[in-house]
């Protein structure tokens, strides 16, 4: 048997249940993963409140976890890249990583170095790949000056270092708690505010914008006519993360959260976890993602 997270209806966390169903063997191109870490995402708790029923419809009773990272266990017909005791992360097709075990294609994982810890594997792959497709997306090079609106978000800390890690001036909008932080970054802290107030701290601290990115459901337009930046250079991470979990997946996901890793490993990038909880604590992990927390992942632990 193996322990997963489920919920038979639309709800706040107090819907969610660890749940016992028959262990699953890996079938062709397929393994099996007994999981070690697991991130908690804004988008399984949007998912799981029903906001996102009409534009990705779900089936009850509908599992949770859509990244994770853990040791590779059994291997289907067929599946030859990775072999039983390896560490790996990745993601679920099928939402079901919150779990003890996961069985999933084997394209949806990399492997793990082991220089990167369980906690930041298991919470790397929805934030990650959505912060590199938005600097992908808008081209940043060196010399651009890069704002973040909501720079301390999940995705926001992420589009701060790999926009710096083009060579951009980065400007990040945020609480005036994470300045600090954002300003050891490499990035230029502003207090978040209108478009009107905030294009004019924008450009008090580094002149002329050149790319937006916004972490926060913003008027993306509004700001951007503001700033006089581009419309082709403007990106909101909230509908890519949604797409990226529930929708049209991104391509070259594998590539890129491998190069993902290897840029964690090696200290480029750094991944911040606010919290961890055991599996059977899901709903005091929700509650907390979806309150005021300190900055970073939660991230459950089965």
């Amino acid at each position: 048997m193996s322990r997963v997270v489920r919920f038979e209806r639309w709800g706040g966390p107090d819907v969610l249940r660890v749940v016992e169903v028959p262990a699953r063997h890996p079938g062709p191109g397929e393994v099996a993963v007994t999981v070690r870490a697991a991130g908690v995402t804004a988008g399984e708790s949007a998912a799981r409140e029903g906001a996102l029923a009409q534009l990705y419809p779900m089936a009850f009773p509908a599992a949770t976890g859509s990244e994770f990272a853990g040791v590779v266990t059994a291997a289907g017909e067929g599946a030859g890249r990775f072999a039983v005791g390896d560490e790996v992360l990745g993601w679920s097709p099928d939402h079901g990583g919150h779990a003890d075990v996961v069985v999933v294609p084997e394209r949806s994982l990399v492997a793990k170095p082991a220089a990167v810890s369980w906690e930041v594997a298991g919470a790397l792959y929805v934030a990650g790949v959505t912060a590199w497709t938005c600097v992908e997306t808008t081209r940043v090079r060196d010399g651009d000056v890069v704002l973040v609106v909501g720079a301390a978000s999940d995705a926001g800390t992420l589009v701060v270092q790999l926009a710096r890690l083009c060579g951009a001036t980065v400007v990040g909008a945020a609480d005036p708690v994470h300045h600090e932080w954002l300003h050891a970054h490499g990035a230029v802290p502003v207090a978040c505010g209108d478009a009107g107030s905030l294009a004019r701290a924008v450009h008090a601290a580094a002149g002329a914008v050149d790319v937006l990115v916004d972490t926060t459901g913003a008027d993306v337009g509004h700001l951007a006519e503001a700033l006089g930046v581009a419309e082709d250079r403007c990106v909101a991470t909230l509908p890519l993360e949604a797409d990226l979990e529930f929708g049209d997946p991104a391509p070259r996901r594998g590539e890129v959260l491998a190069e993902l890793v290897d840029l964690v490993a090696t200290d480029r990038l750094h991944v911040p976890i606010a919290g961890s909880f055991a599996l059977s604590d899901v709903v005091e992990a929700f509650v907390t993602a979806e309150r005021p927390h300190r900055q970073g992942r939660i991230v459950l632990l089965p």
